[in-house]
């Protein structure tokens, strides 16, 4: 028996786990953004004060009241481990009525199968899988009670609790939940059942999007051509804010690459993007993790020759009970403006993750909040992980 199986398998024999934290609409009457952070353990890279991907996904899961929609790439578990207290955290809302939608991209549900299954089997969880061909569904969000968001890096992974850098965001606000909501509802009615399952008390689609986020934020999504009617395209946000860019750009992304999806040629739109802002005297700081250097090092090394750019790649040490596949690295994927304003996303910085696969982001503007994302940057861009190409 598998050690999925096993989790899913204990958490289907649970009952009466709900923590209600008595949460409502009206007591958020005011936006709120949060950084999130998720560390690899038995590294220095924590930032004090700002909290754990696990812990805010708890919370979040445990006050809902009516409704949880998760779009994920896969769910991966292991027994014992950070992502067991989230599924007992699901069953646990669906126990006492909290309608629960699971999104997973096809071609992972593949390989990961037995985890969405055996949700499928929780009585008011349905669980779908969408396919991107030739790409993936690459989003890692969830909105709990059509408010309360959660978007960012961090797969639906035990290691991506555990041992993966990963930053989010947590934004309680309804209109960027009715934005997300509106993405979702797409994919969900392309989407098939990944097992015969009833769909009782379906909920009507959202039928419009108003025409800006609340409180400063910007929802933006890819590809633009799977978008909902009215959604920005996440490329020509993110391009668009570079360009506004007066003194500062700080990166982190997981990979940076210019080649092109289509097996010849280059794709520049974002390399082009930070070279005029350094051309104008921004100062750029670009980290990546060493996942990039294997086919994009002379793209780096050149972009590090340009005078006001800097770029440096992370190698996490592994961890000290041996070896993980897929983890130890910085999977983060945000940047900052000029210390005010900033992009918090799912898309690795290269062609395919914007105009093939599904990823959404979110731009806004806080100096609080940018602040802690720099807090964060500065944390990896100063360890002793970092290096300069």
């Amino acid at each position: 028996e598998s050690s999925v199986n096993r989790v899913f398998k204990s958490i289907l024999a649970m009952s009466g786990m709900a923590l209600v934290l008595g949460a409502s609409l009206s007591a958020f009457a005011d936006s709120t953004v949060e950084i999130v952070q998720s560390v690899p353990i038995e590294t220095t890279l924590e930032v004090p004060g700002i909290r754990q991907t696990q812990q805010v996904w708890l919370e979040m899961i445990n006050s809902a009241h009516s409704t949880i929609d998760i779009e994920e790439f896969y769910v991966s578990s292991k027994p014992g481990e950070a992502l067991d207290p989230i599924l007992s955290a699901i069953r646990a809302a669906a126990q006492r009525g909290v309608r629960v939608r699971f999104l997973i991209d096809l071609k992972f549900y593949k390989n990961y199968s037995e985890g969405p299954n055996l949700l499928g089997q929780i009585p008011n969880v349905l669980v779908k899988s969408i396919d991107f061909s030739p790409a993936v569904q690459h989003s890692k969000y969830f909105i709990v009670d059509q408010f309360n968001v959660y978007l960012g890096s961090a797969n639906f992974d035990w290691l991506a609790l555990s041992h993966i850098h990963e930053i989010g965001l947590h934004i309680q606000d309804p209109d960027v939940g009715q934005r997300l909501e509106s993405v979702f509802d797409k994919d969900w009615e392309d989407a098939v059942f990944v097992q015969k399952q009833n769909p009782s008390n379906p909920r009507p689609l959202l039928s419009s999007l108003a025409t800006s986020a609340g409180a400063g934020f910007r929802v933006v999504a890819s590809p633009p051509s799977r978008n909902p009617t009215e959604m920005p395209d996440s490329l020509a946000g993110i391009t668009s804010l570079l360009k506004e860019a007066k003194s500062s750009i700080k990166i982190q992304v997981y990979q940076y690459s210019t080649n092109s999806v289509h097996g010849s040629g280059s794709w520049h739109q974002l390399d082009s993007a930070i070279r005029c802002a350094a051309a104008r005297g921004v100062k750029v700081q670009l980290l990546v993790d060493a996942v990039s250097l294997k086919g994009g090092h002379s793209e780096l090394k050149a972009l590090a020759g340009l005078n006001n750019i800097e770029v440096k790649s992370v190698i996490l040490p592994e961890w000290s009970g041996g070896h993980l596949n897929y983890a130890r690295l910085i999977h983060s994927k945000y940047f900052t403006i000029d210390g005010t304003t900033a992009w918090v996303g799912t898309e690795n910085w290269s062609e395919g993750y914007f105009t093939s696969s599904r990823n959404v982001g979110v731009i806004f503007q806080s100096t609080e909040a940018a602040s802690k994302l720099e807090q964060v940057f500065s944390q990896v861009w100063n360890s002793a992980y970092a290096s300069s190409i």
